[in-house]
C-alpha cells in the first residue's frame, strides 16, 4: 500500500498522523490540568506541614535552651561543632554530664523527626490521596505558572496564620 503512495501523500498521511498525536496530548494535559480547588486543597496540607516542621523546630530549640548544661544553646553549639571527634571534646572540657545531657537532646530530636515522619504521609493520604498530591506535585514542576500561584497562594495562607497567632498571642495578655 505504501509502494503505490506518492511521497506527497505519505508526507500528509505523516502529518495528519502528527496532528491526532498533538491533540491526543493536548486532551490528556487538560484531563490532567490542576482546578484552582485542588491546589488550594494541596496548598492547605503543604501549608500544615510546613507549620508541623517550624513546630519541630521550635519544640526542638526549647528541649536546647532549657537543658542547665546547655547554657541557653551555646554549649550546646559547642558541643555539636565537637561531636565525634574526642580530640575537640576534650580541648573544649566536655564533662560526661554534658555529653550525655548532649545525646539526650539528639535522641528527643530524633523521636520529634520520628513522628513528623509518621504523621505526615498520613495527612497527605488522608486529606489528599496519593493520586492528587502527585498529579500537583507533578503539574508544579512542568508550569512554572501553576507553581508561581501555588507560591502566592501558600504565602497567603502563612501570612493569615501568623496573623492568627500574633492575634492569638496578643488575646492572652
Amino acid at each position: 500500500m505504501f509502494k503505490a503512495m506518492t511521497k506527497k501523500a505519505k508526507f500528509i498521511l505523516m502529518l495528519a498522523f502528527l496532528a491526532s498525536l498533538s491533540l491526543q496530548s493536548s486532551f490528556a494535559q487538560d484531563a490532567e490540568a490542576v482546578t484552582d480547588e485542588e491546589l488550594t486543597q494541596y496548598a492547605t496540607v503543604m501549608n500544615k506541614i510546613d507549620s508541623m516542621k517550624e513546630d519541630l523546630q521550635v519544640r526542638y530549640n526549647e528541649v536546647i535552651k532549657t537543658n542547665e548544661l546547655m547554657d541557653e544553646g551555646r554549649r550546646f553549639l559547642e558541643l555539636k561543632n565537637a561531636w565525634g571527634n574526642d580530640a575537640k571534646l576534650a580541648e573544649i572540657s566536655a564533662t560526661d554530664e554534658e555529653k550525655a545531657a548532649y545525646q539526650s537532646i539528639l535522641d528527643q530530636y530524633d523521636a520529634m523527626v520520628a513522628e513528623f515522619k509518621e504523621v505526615y504521609p498520613n495527612l497527605i493520604k488522608d486529606d489528599l490521596g496519593a493520586a492528587l498530591y502527585n498529579k500537583v506535585r507533578n503539574a508544579m514542576k512542568s508550569d512554572a505558572e501553576l507553581k508561581t500561584k501555588y507560591d502566592e497562594l501558600l504565602a497567603s495562607m502563612q501570612s493569615t496564620d501568623e496573623g492568627d497567632s500574633e492575634t492569638d498571642d496578643g488575646g492572652s495578655n
